[in-house]
Parts: structure tokens; C-alpha cells; sequence
């Protein structure tokens, strides 16, 4: 029996990026508490849900390390490029995450009312929607191309979505009669959520880049 040496290395870089996308994926997940505890002004739970959302990002940024260590010594992996490309820009989600949760604890003094408090909750669940989808993606590339391609383009659509659950949410804020200051910071928090699903739409596309090659 001939063993494709090749193969096998591509398997199990493949299985260390879904290792990798299940870290980002914990800390995309815990700004949903997170938006919670800000809500209700719980300041335990936030730098609970902080911690855990740092340490997720630490534990991924090890898992890329190790990946791209285990990478550049595989120099006849074809898509090693590629595979270098989907991990660091999936990298990017948890930074983003983080971010996202500390300007967010930087709003001490004011709160959503009425429908804004739920426009904030569909951008974050709509951002956590986007990368459960891209870890289906991920998740399915060694056994079906075909269905990995298809969940990419899933991600297209809920960055399309995305788009107009921010457009609407920056309207509803230009309306409201706050500081300009806390105005910014809000500003800079929803698009900071949508550049995450935006990035989540980039990591789909080199999905689809791999699963295509893989296909043949």
C-alpha cells in the first residue's frame, strides 16, 4: 500500500486550523454575555467574560504559531500559501472580539434604550452567526469540498445582512441626542463588529480557495 505523505500532512494542518477556529470561535461567542453584563452594568461578569475572551485569543494565537511552524517545514503542500493565508486572517476574528468588548466597557455612563438594545444584540448575534458558519466551513473541507463551499457562501450572506443591520443601527444613532463623544465610541463599536464579520467573509473566501483545490 503507497502512503500519500503529502496528504497526510495536508490532514493534519487541516485539523490543527479547526483547533484554531474553535479558540476564535470561544471568543467571538463570549461577547454575547458579554453585551449582557454591560447592559445591566454587571462589572464582575464583564471582567469575567473579558478574561475569558483574552484567554481564548492567547490560546489561538498558540495554535497559529504552532501552525505556521508546522507550515514552514512543509514545502510540498501545495496550498501551503493558502492554508497560511485562511489561519491569519481567522487570527484577526478574536482581536476583533476583544476589542469590540473593551470599547464596550469603556461606556460606563450610558445606556441603550428601546429598539437600539436590540440592534446591538442582533450585530453581535448576527457577528457570532458568521463565524459558527465559517468553523462549518473549516470543519468540513477534509471530508466534503463540496459542503465547505457551500457554507462560505453562507458567510456571504450574513455579511450582506450584516451591512444593513449596521446601516440601520447608524442611522437610529445619528437620531439620538447624545455627546459627541460617546457618539464616536458607539460608532466605532458597531462597525468594529462589522469589520469582524467582514473578516470572517475574507477567511470564507479562502475557504473556497482550498476546497476548489481539493476538488481537483
Amino acid at each position: 500500500m503507497t502512503i500519500d505523505l503529502n496528504q497526510s500532512k495536508e490532514r493534519i494542518v487541516l485539523e490543527i486550523i479547526q483547533d484554531h477556529i474553535r479558540k476564535i470561535l470561544s471568543a467571538a461567542k463570549e461577547l454575547a454575555p458579554f453585551l449582557e453584563a454591560w447592559l445591566t452594568g454587571n462589572e464582575n461578569q464583564m471582567e469575567e467574560t473579558l478574561l475569558k475572551i483574552s484567554q481564548a485569543d492567547n490560546e489561538a494565537e498558540e495554535i497559529k504559531l504552532a501552525l505556521l511552524d508546522e507550515l514552514s517545514v512543509a514545502a510540498t503542500l501545495i496550498q501551503r500559501e493558502d492554508m497560511m493565508r485562511l489561519v491569519l486572517i481567522t487570527d484577526e476574528i478574536a482581536d476583533y472580539a476583544e476589542g469590540a468588548a473593551f470599547r464596550l466597557k469603556g461606556l460606563k455612563d450610558w445606556k441603550p434604550k428601546g429598539t437600539l438594545t436590540e440592534d446591538l444584540r442582533n450585530l453581535v448575534t448576527t457577528m457570532i452567526n458568521s463565524v459558527e458558519t465559517l468553523r462549518e466551513a473549516i470543519f468540513t473541507i477534509i471530508e466534503d469540498a463540496e459542503k465547505a463551499k457551500k457554507a462560505a457562501e453562507e458567510v456571504d450572506k450574513i455579511e450582506r445582512f450584516m451591512d444593513q443591520i449596521h446601516r440601520a443601527t447608524e442611522q437610529t444613532l445619528f437620531q439620538l441626542n447624545i455627546d459627541h463623544r460617546t457618539l464616536i465610541r458607539l460608532l466605532n463599536i458597531i462597525t468594529n463588529l462589522e469589520d469582524t464579520v467582514d473578516i470572517a467573509r475574507r477567511a470564507a473566501d479562502a475557504v473556497r480557495i482550498i476546497a476548489v483545490a481539493r476538488q481537483g
